[in-house]
């Protein structure tokens, strides 16, 4: 979540109503690049630093979590004083990373908590994100992990670790991990199903929040504007945003958030005015530090509000005047904050009151959360009550209902709405999402079956119970559109969570589906009568095309029943031919239809044994290969490279040499790097040639020295990862290069990649 720091610019404080970044904690995958691991092995604190320069790092024995070295901070005085790492090479806009770094505290220290923070400097001033925390102990290491994806670039990144509560606290920290995720490719919105606020014209209004990042990324913006009729910007005309040091109002933030509403022809709602969070401390004290007196307190708020809402008097129809004020445990049932201190249930009247003279046309709402629970339901009825008796010009209750699946139940959530109908008042869902868990400790890795259709069957539910009273409801908004920008992956812990109607890649789920009352796209059924027909060195492979498949994935096995590795994906004909095969050998195949939704099942097997003069001299080394870097229109080529020793005896490196095929794409000089190998960087040596043939004119071929060593039987080389680039860093086009394939994220034998063992090819097919 985007917080502040001290000495910092203010910037998006979480609190309950905050929809978090994009973050979760995950495994990490063999398919992920390693782009950085800092063991402190050479005894060095390498590149780290201190975030406020008075920190005294080094590299200790005593700070080891593997090995003999890692890094121990010392020194600190402030809560977001730690060790920092510049990152801003490493992370690209778009792309989601794993991070991991594994935090101790030194013997005798209490238990703390350490957050895994990211800063980003702009021109606009400083940002700071916690993306993942760990209790951390002096008695076990503790590993602090998360998944991130970097939605904008930034002049400087740096990643950092912090304990906000232990200022003097010493940490240690040992073998961080960065590593990024496989491109997954753009994210597109589906264009042709229903739109949420057509679907529900004649009940209500439906609508979401989001972040401001949201409205600048293509796909994102177009689902808002596609399927919602009003939008609430989540933090941006929140009092610290708005007004973040008295008089000086910082408002291009929150223009471009209602901007963007009004020119999408939507209703913005306005959240929120007065609140016990989000609220600069400023705001409470007088010139001398001491608590502010109750006229300056309403001076202030009369200033704010009619700032505010008069910049928007044209455009925001309604605001959530006051938010989250119940406490159903005090005898008033109003909660103590600042506010409360100073002025009483008084605050409430004139936050009204002022709200209605700076805009006599706006709704005015009052906004909380669990009002289903029939004691707060109770203290927040008592209050409208008392306050309209007063005169006090409350227009609505706002209902967040952060939900989840297995409470609360409908009729407490209907019982809440029915009672506020005596009252008069109009009624919104304010920040409806629905989390998937009953607890705050449980953690999945995967969106389970069983919970889709548990979560659709409840969404219907409530949207059935929301028609049935849309007498009551004007408008239903969700805090969000899509699980990936979801506040519940921060909050109450870090952990995946799937809460809204769309998923990360702005797809419509099953619950979507539920409450638009269309059934759901189904994958395609499996490719039936597939036919293998051997060749020399070859098999041709044929199917029946299955309805509604877009295109198909071929498996291959070197036994019957697998496992499977993949020979090709996105085929969009019925027939497609391995090539590059040993004759005489088996092969075992299976194809896939795939469509918008997913992949079939698999078909049944077939099997073919390629015969006549082998098109390569058979042997028992494999290339495998895996797009380090997908974008086919990008100024690098970035292949990945893993020699495979099928045999029973050990190879030498040095007498293999392996040639990937692309296409040079203009005149100018080429440069390569190994950016990492295990069998190390400088004993990977680079030359290019050219070659005559389909989607392919260059060649980079690499060679090993003595120092390289063998494969040893049954071995590999692990990962070789190759960078390639023109002198003059122009762009290549790859979509037709031979070698290249974007689908294969994860390493795939490969014959468009060759391999020479002593001068003879013993592996691939030449272009």
């Amino acid at each position: 979540m985007i917080r502040s720091s001290a000495g910092r610019k203010r910037r998006r404080i979480a609190g309950i109503c905050l929809a978090a970044a994009l973050l979760w904690t995950a495994p990490v995958s063999a398919a992920n690049t390693l782009l950085l691991q800092d063991d402190f092995e050479d005894g060095t604190v390498q590149d780290w630093k201190g975030r406020g320069g008075v920190e005294i790092l080094t590299a200790s024995p005593g700070a080891a979590h593997s090995g003999s070295y890692g890094l121990q901070v010392d020194g600190r005085t402030k809560g977001w004083h730690g060790p920092a790492l510049d990152v801003t090479s490493l992370l690209k806009a778009g792309q989601t990373y794993a991070i991991s770094g594994w935090l101790k505290l030194p013997a005798g220290s209490p238990n703390g908590k350490i957050y895994m923070s990211l800063q980003h400097s702009l021109a606009s001033g400083e940002q700071y994100e916690q993306i993942a925390s760990a209790a951390a102990a002096s008695s076990s290491w503790v590993k602090i992990e998360a998944q991130y994806k970097l939605r904008a670039s930034a002049d400087r990144l740096s990643v950092y670790f912090e304990a906000p509560d232990f200022p003097a606290q010493s940490i240690l920290l040992d073998d961080f991990r960065m590593e990024q995720l496989p491109d997954p490719g753009p994210v597109t919105i589906e264009e042709n199903i229903p739109s949420l606020k057509e679907v529900f014209a004649g009940d209500f209004t439906v609508g979401t929040a989001f972040e401001n990042f949201e409205i600048t990324q293509d796909a994102d913006s177009k689902l808002i504007a596609k399927h919602f009729g009003t939008v609430t910007p989540g933090n941006v005309l929140k009092w610290d945003s708005t007004e973040p040091q008295e008089g000086v109002f910082d408002l291009a933030d929150s223009d471009a958030a209602v901007d963007f509403g009004v020119k999408n022809g939507q209703q913005v709602r306005g959240h929120t005015l007065i609140w016990h969070s989000q609220t600069p401390s400023w705001v409470f004290r007088d010139a001398s530090g001491n608590r502010a007196s109750k006229e300056l307190l309403y001076e202030r708020m009369q200033k704010h509000i009619e700032t505010v809402m008069g910049r928007y008097k044209d455009a925001v129809e309604t605001w959530d005047v006051v938010n989250e004020v119940i406490d159903a445990s005090q005898p008033d049932g109003l909660r103590r904050s600042e506010w409360y201190a100073i002025a009483g249930e008084e605050y409430i009247e004139k936050a009204f009151e002022f709200a209605r003279q700076a805009d006599p046309d706006a709704k005015l709402f009052i906004n909380d959360y669990n009002t289903h629970e029939p004691a707060k339901s109770q203290a927040l009825y008592n209050l409208v009550q008392r306050l309209k008796a007063k005169g006090v010009p409350i227009d609505g209750v706002g209902h967040q209902t952060h939900i989840r699946i297995a409470f609360p139940s409908l009729q407490e959530i209907d019982q809440s709405l029915l009672k506020f109908a005596a009252l008069g008042v109009d009624q919104h869902i304010t920040e409806l999402d629905m989390g998937v868990y009953s607890n705050d400790t449980d953690r999945l890795d995967a969106f389970p079956d069983d919970l889709k259709k548990q979560q659709a069957a409840k969404y219907k539910a409530l949207f059935d119970l929301f028609r049935k009273r849309k007498n009551l409801i004007s408008n239903v908004t969700l805090w969000g559109k899509d699980d990936g920008n979801t506040w519940l992956r921060s909050f109450p812990v870090s952990r995946l969570d799937w809460p809204l109607l769309f998923d990360e890649r702005l797809q419509a789920k099953a619950a979507y589906w539920s409450i638009v009352g269309s059934p759901a796209p189904e994958a395609p059924a499996a490719p039936a009568n597939l036919i293998a027909t051997a060749g020399s060195s070859q098999v041709r492979l044929s199917w029946t095309a299955s309805a509604g498949a877009v295109s198909y994935t071929l498996k291959r096995a070197a036994a019957s029943g697998g496992p499977y590795t993949m020979v090709a994906s996105g085929v969009t004909g019925t027939s497609y031919t391995d090539t590059g095969l040993t004759n005489g050998t088996t092969y075992y195949y299976v194809v896939s239809a795939v469509n918008d939704v997913g992949a079939s099942p698999d078909s049944a097997q077939v099997s073919a044994a390629p015969t006549g003069s082998a098109g390569q001299p058979p042997g028992s080394l494999v290339v495998q290969y895996r797009a380090g870097n997908t974008n086919a229109a990008d100024n690098t080529i970035g292949p990945h490279l893993n020699i495979k020793n099928q045999g029973a005896s050990p190879v030498k490196l040095s007498g293999l040499k392996v040639r990937y095929y692309f296409t040079k794409d203009g005149s100018q000089p080429l440069n390569s790097w190994v950016d990492w190998a295990q069998i190390g960087s400088s004993n990977v040596l680079r030359t290019f040639g050219t070659v005559t043939g389909t989607g392919a004119d260059t060649y980079v071929e690499l060679s090993f020295t003595d120092s390289a060593g063998f494969i040893p039987a049954g071995g590999q080389t692990g990962d070789i990862q190759l960078r390639l680039a023109k002198a003059d860093w122009t762009a290549f086009q790859e979509s037709g290069d031979y070698s290249f394939d974007a689908s294969k994220t994860a390493y795939t034998d490969w014959i468009k990649v060759t391999l020479y063992q002593n001068g003879l090819l013993v592996w691939g097919v030449q272009p």
